[in-house]
């Protein structure tokens, strides 16, 4: 991991455990920001900062073709707004 990963990481997880803070002791949302930091430390740990960041720049975006294609290929109509990001 580089130093800028290391850095980003860092602060990723304080903005992580801003919004812990705010949470009562026995939310259920504990859950899901606990895994969100484990899923982004050992994504920057085995390099795949590139990836995320690629992928984030791409919410809001439309799909690709090829995008479509892989979810109706996977049952799942990208026409559907129930899956869609608006």
């Amino acid at each position: 991991m580089t130093d800028s990963d290391e850095n980003e990481l860092h602060r990723l997880a304080a903005m992580l455990e801003t919004i812990d803070g705010k949470l009562d002791c026995t939310s259920p949302l504990r859950e899901a920001l606990k895994k969100a930091g484990l899923a982004l430390s050992l994504c920057y740990m085995h390099g795949l900062r590139p990836d995320i960041d690629r992928h984030f720049q791409q919410f809001g975006t439309a799909l690709s073709e090829s995008e479509r294609e892989r979810l109706r290929s996977a049952g799942i109509d990208p026409e559907s707004k129930e899956h869609s990001t608006e």
